[in-house]
């Protein structure tokens, strides 16, 4: 997930915070429950959620699939998979979820999965093809993926003289691997094999600062260290000047696809 913006352990505990404001996120909990339309999740299934992050959608999978079914929960962070787990302990459908260390882009695991879920990991690959590949692969015969992730690259913020705000949005941009992969998933899919995928798009329109904030790390003072130092301490006075005006608007797309295996 998103936690690739975080690169240092002193920052661990600010991710989590961040992915929890991310989940708690209205307009987020509204496009999972419109992903998982798409990708039915059969009781007593097989699942994966690659990139669990803090095992939000791992809980949820495991709820789908019930008591006879299993949940493997896989994240690149150590830390962030055993912050998971702690979070699992005592909820509903523990003992359906396995949680391990694990990389997309090396992912082994062939022909396994009735559903694999993969939220807002893509952004960070050096290679996506290859690791939509990966996720294709572990599907089994009549499996159906479903991908999330953000476009970046489409991230609007207005209220900020416009030379200041594109140093900033640059800068953040170059910080993720691929800031552009939501508006790329259709062909993707389709160099992985799978066939006319159902898609979905969002954008997640904030007017008040502190909204955008809790989910958009660009403006997150908190979170600030990708931006120029030059630029760092206007970009902030500017975004708080332009909410107290209201003149603050950032708008985010998000994008959804989900297509199935053949048997």
């Amino acid at each position: 997930m998103d936690k690739k913006i975080f690169e240092t352990p002193a920052e661990q505990p600010e991710a989590e915070r961040y992915l929890g404001r991310v989940s708690r996120y209205e307009p987020m909990r509204a496009l999972r429950a419109t992903a998982l339309e798409l990708l039915p999740v059969p009781p007593g299934g097989r699942a994966l959620d690659m990139g669990c992050g803090l095992g939000d959608m791992a809980r949820v999978l495991a709820g789908l699939v019930g008591p006879g079914g299993s949940v493997t929960a896989v994240d690149l962070s150590p830390a962030m998979v055993a912050a998971a787990q702690g979070k699992h302990l005592d909820a509903p459908g523990a003992a359906t979820v396995t949680y391990q260390v694990g990389d997309v882009s090396t992912l082994e695991r062939p022909q396994e999965f009735d559903v694999v879920w993969c939220e807002r990991v893509l952004q960070h690959v050096p290679d996506p093809d290859a690791a939509m590949l990966n996720l294709t692969r572990a599907l089994a015969p009549g499996g159906r993926l479903c991908v999330v992730d953000v476009d970046w690259g489409a991230l609007v913020v207005d209220g900020v003289e416009e030379a200041l705000t594109s140093r900033v949005l640059t800068a953040f941009q170059r910080k993720v691997a691929q800031p552009t992969i939501g508006r790329t998933l259709r062909r993707r899919f389709a160099r992985a094999g799978l066939a006319d995928p159902a898609l979905r798009a969002v954008t997640v329109i904030s007017t008040v600062l502190a909204d955008a904030a809790a989910v958009t790390p660009v403006l997150d003072r908190r979170l600030s260290a990708h931006i120029p130092e030059a630029d760092r301490q206007a970009w902030f006075a500017a975004l708080s000047a332009a909410d107290e005006r209201a003149e603050f608007m950032a708008a985010m797309p998000i994008y959804v696809a989900a297509a199935g295996r053949d048997r």
